[in-house]
């Protein structure tokens, strides 16, 4: 059993989360980019080897919606892959154990038909519109391979879909969907229509976001394996649907249109969790109104803090 473990990007939507399961169990590392600073591998490798944690779980990550997909694929393609690299040479040299590394369904091919399964990862290139960040989190993956093939560090690679939540970043340029919209139907609640991106034909699948912690924490004693594994609900929703049921939850009057110069993005992006549920059978995340409704709630009595948080 591991003893102590390190949560990369603990301060984050997701490892804000991940944070107080951990802690019932194990020492929890979760430290600020301050003194624990990824993009420096000097400064990683010396905190590594003061604090020597058992088990990393690498959550950190520069990310963001269909805008910063767009606008910064480069960005988001080095920022990603520099901690990623930085973590697991730091790792190998100083003792860690295990990292379960959180990966994206952004990396699978961008033309897969039905479900995306595990065994296509590897299948054909990535959608043009999250080149940058999917492929950032293949190179985990490589990194996964490579590290346990030469140094023995061991592993697990989950491909997480869209998470969504309370304390998402709300803010137009980084948000993803389901909170994009939760702001435009609160800001523009009073006109007599509300924009949206595409033709809402698009369909995605979401996970909230302390379902999404709670199965990551279930690999912490699950035997290495470094094929990918789904972390998902495998149910998917059309944009047009999400605006709707936001716009029913927000008690929106007016009329929904859409702006088909907008980029949809891959048009269908649904996991197939057949291997989470062989991993974790017990795992079962909530409903999405149900989640969705949660979110909202958060939101509007939360709107100045969520709108300040970039």
């Amino acid at each position: 059993m591991y003893k102590k473990i390190l949560i990369t990007g603990g301060s984050g939507f997701l490892g804000r989360n991940i944070i107080p399961i951990c802690k019932k169990d194990y020492k929890v590392l979760a430290p600020r980019s301050k003194t624990f600073d990824l993009y420096d591998y000097k400064k990683t490798l010396s905190y590594l080897k003061r604090h020597k944690p058992d088990l990393i779980i690498h959550g950190a990550a520069y990310y963001g919606g269909i805008n910063i997909n767009v606008e910064e694929p480069a960005n988001l393609f080095h920022h990603n892959t520099l901690m990623t690299t930085n973590l697991f040479e730091a790792a190998a040299k100083t003792g860690v154990e295990k990292i379960i590394s959180i990966g994206s369904a952004c990396a699978y091919p961008g033309d897969i038909v039905g479900d995306m399964k595990e065994e296509d990862f590897w299948s054909g290139p990535m959608h043009h519109s999250v080149i940058g960040y999917g492929s950032s989190k293949k190179i985990q993956l490589i990194a996964q391979e490579s590290y346990y093939k030469q140094y023995g560090l061991k592993g697990n690679h989950l491909a997480l879909t869209n998470l969504y939540g309370p304390h998402d970043v709300f803010t137009e340029y980084r948000s993803h969907v389901v909170p994009a919209l939760i702001k435009r139907f609160s800001d523009e609640r009073s006109n007599p229509s509300i924009t949206n991106w595409g033709d809402g034909s698009a369909i995605r699948e979401f996970i909230y976001v302390k379902d999404a912690a709670q199965a990551i924490c279930k690999f912490i004693e699950l035997e290495h394996d470094l094929q990918p594994v789904n972390i998902g609900t495998g149910v998917g929703t059309s944009i047009k649907e999400l605006a709707e049921l936001t716009g029913k939850y927000m008690n929106y009057q007016g009329a929904l249109k859409w702006d088909t110069t907008k980029p949809n993005g891959v048009p269908r992006k649904v996991l197939n969790i057949s291997r989470m549920r062989e991993k974790i059978p017990n795992f079962k995340p909530i409903d999405f109104e149900v989640g969705l409704k949660l979110t909202i709630d958060w939101y509007l009595e939360n709107k100045k803090e969520a709108d300040a948080r970039k």
